[in-house]
């Protein structure tokens, strides 16, 4: 449970506040550093095939950057218990480039204010608490879509977190309009505003997390274009083994056109050795439009990591999914139209500072 709640504190200050190095502390400020470099070498293959059984194949081989940062925390107190605190983050992976080494640009940028009573708000570009809605282990091929159901992060969010119960975290936001992704590329379709709401009980050996979430988008015109999405994820430790479920729905209306989607994730964690985990888990996703087409996904992940030091990791990861899509006969029912293979494995290393 320790474990839990420390994960709980860093997720919403510095996802990489655990590596980091105090660079100056001195009269209630604090400013940390923190980064990775993350490489992957990996060889992926996509296969589309037609109805007809006609085939396409593209296969791809790289040495690549996977997720590399740096970034810096500030936190100043102030009188009362309550403190101010600030984050930016980079990234290195805007490029079209084969090895994603390229320009950097700010993943996160936030500041806020709080107390260990009444919690804390932030203001910027952030992630939200469905980034949280999924305990499923990857470190490169994960298979969970929750980013599909409710928005996982924002260019411009307001979040508040409390914490004032021993192992409870309670979580709000609300996303302004966004019409860019934060490497400033074109959003299809472009959020009109959202809103979220979460909660993440964790005691002993259970951790059980649920968020709800809405989002409007924009359509140029009068004519709505909302989604409803909800998103669970359950976990219960025994011993070294860790069973996992995650969970995911959402209707969504464009224009008098209805969609509905689900996903269920079974998974798990076995901690082989002190320093060395097993994980996988299995997808299938299901989204049907009425009167128009139908999609369903089933899916794979497997890997292991050994950890040669509590800021070096390495990993084998691997997956496969498989995409099929349905369109609607004149007779009710659906036609087969084609399916999608892809295929991944990759060796990766990280180092954290």
């Amino acid at each position: 449970m320790k474990k839990t709640l420390a994960a709980l504190i860093i997720g919403a200050f510095a996802a990489s506040a655990a590596n980091a190095t105090v660079i100056y502390d001195n009269e209630g400020t604090k400013v940390e550093l923190y980064g990775s470099l993350r490489l992957i070498m990996e060889k992926s293959r996509v296969k589309d095939t037609t109805a007809a059984g006609v085939s396409t194949k593209t296969s791809n081989s790289a040495l690549r950057n996977a997720g590399s940062r740096l970034g810096f925390t500030v936190k100043h107190d102030l009188d009362n218990d309550f403190y101010a605190l600030g984050r930016v983050e980079f990234r290195f992976d805007d490029t079209e480039s084969r090895d994603q080494f390229g320009s950097l640009y700010a993943k996160r940028a936030y500041v806020g204010l709080g107390s260990k009573a009444t919690g804390d708000i932030t203001f910027g570009r952030q992630v939200t608490i469905a980034d949280d809605l999924s305990q499923t282990n990857d470190y490169e091929y994960g298979l969970i879509p929750k980013g599909d159901y409710i928005p996982t992060s924002g260019t411009g969010v307001i979040r508040y977190d409390y914490r004032g119960i021993e192992g409870l975290q309670l979580s709000a936001n609300y996303n302004f309009g966004q019409r860019h992704n934060d490497k400033g590329n074109d959003l299809k379709p472009a959020i009109k505003n959202a809103y979220s709401v979460g909660a993440i009980y964790a005691k002993d050996a259970y951790d059980v997390r649920f968020a709800y979430g809405h989002t409007n988008y924009e359509t140029g015109s009068n004519a709505s274009h909302r989604k409803d999405g909800y998103l669970a994820s359950l976990s219960y430790a025994f011993g070294d083994f860790k069973l996992i479920g995650d969970f995911g729905y959402a209707h969504e209306k464009n224009q008098g056109q209805k969609t509905d989607k689900f996903y269920v994730s079974p998974g798990f964690e076995y901690q082989a050795l002190a320093k060395s985990k097993i994980y996988g888990n299995y997808l299938y996703e299901r989204v049907k439009t009425k009167d128009s087409s139908k999609v369903k996904t089933h899916g794979f992940l497997l890997g292991a990591d050994y950890k040669f030091h509590k800021q070096v990791v390495v990993f084998l990861e691997g997956k496969y999914l498989r995409t099929k899509d349905y369109a609607n006969n004149l007779n009710g029912g659906y036609d087969y139209k084609g399916k999608k293979d892809d295929k991944a494995i990759g060796v990766g290393m990280r180092v954290f500072w």
